[in-house]
């Protein structure tokens, strides 16, 4: 007989090696969540928030990654609430939202995906995370709310605390240049430009004639890096925290932030005047009750965790 070849017969072929496309990093009931959803949103993470230079990176990131992982099997209970609540996020309630941001800011459509852009972020992404917010919002009202209690005794404690820090509560003003970190770069040039300006300052140049030329915040580059006046909360924490640790009319830097490398100035600390005491106690208890609001959150989700089960895989 004639061999198998011969006679028209074909091999089979070899099995294709399988490919991994992806990874489930935890079960949640019924839902999964993948490995890439977790990277993708530790990606964005490090963006906007940088591993400082000499910090354990390896620790570090572990503990973003759990972090993140804690967060996204938090998402697919809601999801599951949401279902049973019959709760609907529409697109005119997330088109008011977005429309406040950029009437708030002053902001053009243009200026917020480029705003976004340098948070690592699409537009598209943008609006998915404030039906995320807003979604959160009704399952408050509907389940958390009721919950939510905040006497007379824990605002007076909180006012007599705030008497004990108003001596340094302060506003200030501030000049700034900004070098741009584009998104997906490790911001090095950046930070060698911001450098090399801060030096040029130190030797005695102005501060405004450099942010003229080569300041990258278009708000306040045309003033001289002018920032106005602000206050605690208004700017991004990592510009804030440096600003308010800073010496009136002394360069630091260059500071990182989710847009970029800033060289800072302090032109003035401005005493905040102090509000009358019904104004004082109602501020206070406003505070008191968002923080008691995401206490009773975090326990309601809590209580989701354990009635259903959760499988961690990463």
């Amino acid at each position: 007989p004639a061999p198998a070849s011969s006679a028209g017969v074909a091999a089979a072929p070899a099995p294709a090696q399988g490919i991994v496309v992806d990874r489930i990093a935890a079960v949640v009931n019924k839902s999964i969540v993948l490995q890439s959803e977790v990277l993708s949103l530790l990606e964005q993470m490090n963006q906007a928030d940088p591993i400082p230079s000499g910090a354990d990176v390896d620790k570090v990131m572990k503990l973003r990654k759990d972090e993140v992982l804690d967060s996204l099997i938090a998402e697919k209970l809601l999801e599951d609430e949401v279902r049973k609540l019959r709760i609907d996020v529409t697109k005119p309630e997330i088109d008011r939202v977005v429309q406040g941001t950029m009437d708030e800011h002053k902001l053009t459509p243009e200026q917020l995906e480029v705003a976004l852009q340098r948070q690592g972020l699409t537009l598209e992404e943008y609006r998915e995370g404030l039906k995320k917010q807003l979604t959160k919002m009704k399952i408050i009202q509907l389940k958390v709310k009721n919950r939510v209690q905040v006497d007379d005794a824990q605002v007076k404690a909180a006012a007599a605390q705030r008497k004990v820090l108003a001596a340094t509560d302060f506003r200030i003003k501030a000049k700034h240049i900004l070098f741009l970190v584009p998104p997906a770069t490790d911001g090095k040039e950046a930070e060698s430009k911001a450098k090399a300006a801060k030096a040029r300052i130190e030797a005695g140049e102005k501060i405004e004639d450099l942010a003229k030329t080569l300041s990258e915040d278009p708000g306040s580059k045309d003033r001289g890096g002018d920032l106005g006046e602000f206050g605690r909360g208004e700017m991004v924490p990592e510009f804030e925290r440096a600003a308010f640790a800073a010496e009136p009319n002394k360069i630091i830097g260059p500071v990182r932030s989710p847009f970029g490398w800033h060289l800072i100035m302090v032109t003035e600390r401005v005493g905040v005047a102090a509000k009358n005491d019904e104004l004082v106690m109602e501020d206070l208890r406003n505070r008191l009750y968002g923080i008691e609001v995401e206490r009773q959150f975090r326990s309601y989700l809590d209580e989701l965790k354990r009635e259903v089960h959760i499988e961690k895989r990463l």
